[in-house]
């Protein structure tokens, strides 16, 4: 009897998934009008996107990857180098333990409501100022020091000069470089290139990489995290979307122009953690020509361009619509971050510090927000 239960709902399971798979995999939203799946099965000639390969490969290299990174990069190149470079090693030592706050610093980080902070002084014996010392201790006792910030910058620089040379190396031969209406002309029959393959596969092998350790990363402002998680998110989303649709074309060209410009940010960074302040306004001056150049002008005015006012002539199935929004979405991130781009050229025009707008913000910055805390 309970054989026969288990063998029903097994079978009512399968019936069910096949019916949400069915459901995901609608042809009217997915294909063109009058395509079908069989349509674009793969042969010697023309080989297709499998949906497979992008959830699989990428999550495994990216596994590969992060070992490659703390067996190899982090402790055989990059930490010797910042040794050598005499970058700050220093760290801040923890306070002494105590539950009570321990369990608030979990809770609420920093920003501990007043009513919170009033309990906890009856329940330690300790003032609200003795209280916010600690758990601005216990924070800056675990956030990366300047020592793990050029490692990690480090292991950063190193994949991104990689898909740089590698990307513009193949790219410069593929024909839709030249003429961008070849990404929509003849949809969706474009074959999957053997090196765009592996040019998307690593590239969201790393993007898988640094999601994942977005949520494990220490003493980072809960902002700054978010911020930089939903890019994360958004890019792995964009190019796994891309890959389904058989977008690859336009995927290749946007991929090619978000590369470079983190190359002299990184370097700029690196400069900056190592003290050589000369070398990080160089490389800080050549990061915004080419931000400008690949972020504010080739990607709108080039890469979007396309997107509305070419793509509409050959696909109007509801899955394209979707990826121009994430398109769309990845044009006003790169608004905002040229906001803060130029609003870091300013102050540094004007005399103030050359500080990375994409990371969190100085231990000055934190001290004047305590003490604003304290006045209020």
């Amino acid at each position: 009897m309970e054989s026969e239960q288990h063998s029903t709902y097994s079978s009512m399971a399968g019936q069910l998934w096949i019916s949400l798979s069915r459901c995901f995999w609608r042809e009217d939203f997915w294909l063109p009008e009058g395509l079908t799946w069989d349509d674009l099965r793969s042969t010697d000639h023309l080989h297709y996107p499998d949906p497979f390969d992008i959830w699989f490969y990428p999550i495994l290299y990216g596994g590969v990857y992060f070992l490659f990174c703390r067996w190899v990069l982090e402790p055989l190149i990059f930490a010797p180098m910042a040794t050598l470079l005499r970058v700050s090693n220093k760290r801040w030592p923890r306070p002494q333990p105590n539950d009570i706050l321990e369990k608030l610093y979990h809770k609420y980080r920093m920003k501990v409501p007043l009513n919170e902070l009033t309990k906890s002084t009856e329940m330690t014996g300790l003032t609200e100022r003795q209280i916010e010392w600690w758990l601005r201790r216990r924070y800056k006792s675990q956030r990366f020091n300047q020592h793990d910030m050029f490692v990690g910058c480090g292991v950063k620089l190193f994949a991104h000069v990689f898909f740089a040379v590698y990307g513009y190396a193949i790219m410069f031969s593929k024909p839709w470089v030249l003429d961008i209406t070849l990404c929509w002309e003849n949809y969706p029959y474009h074959t999957l290139e053997g090196d765009i393959w592996w040019y998307y596969v690593t590239v969201l092998a790393v993007y898988w990489k640094l999601s994942v350790l977005e949520f494990l990363k220490p003493g980072r402002k809960q902002d700054d995290q978010l911020f930089m998680i939903i890019h994360h998110a958004l890019t792995v989303l964009l190019m796994t979307f891309s890959w389904t649709c058989n977008f690859m074309r336009i995927g290749s060209l946007v991929l090619m122009v978000h590369e470079i410009a983190d190359v002299p940010l990184l370097a700029a960074k690196m400069c900056k953690y190592a003290g050589w302040n000369s070398g990080a306004d160089a490389m800080f001056a050549l990061f915004f020509v080419i931000w400008i150049a690949t972020r504010c002008v080739l990607y709108p005015f080039w890469i979007m361009r396309s997107v509305f006012f070419d793509a509409p002539r050959y696909m109007f199935m509801p899955s394209a619509y979707v990826f121009i929004g994430l398109l769309t979405g990845l044009l006003l991130l790169n608004v905002i971050w040229s906001w803060l781009v130029v609003g870091v050229v300013v102050r540094k025009v004007w005399g103030g510090e050359l500080r990375d707008f994409r990371s969190s913000g100085s231990d000055d910055e934190e001290e004047e927000d305590l003490r604003n805390k304290k006045r209020s």
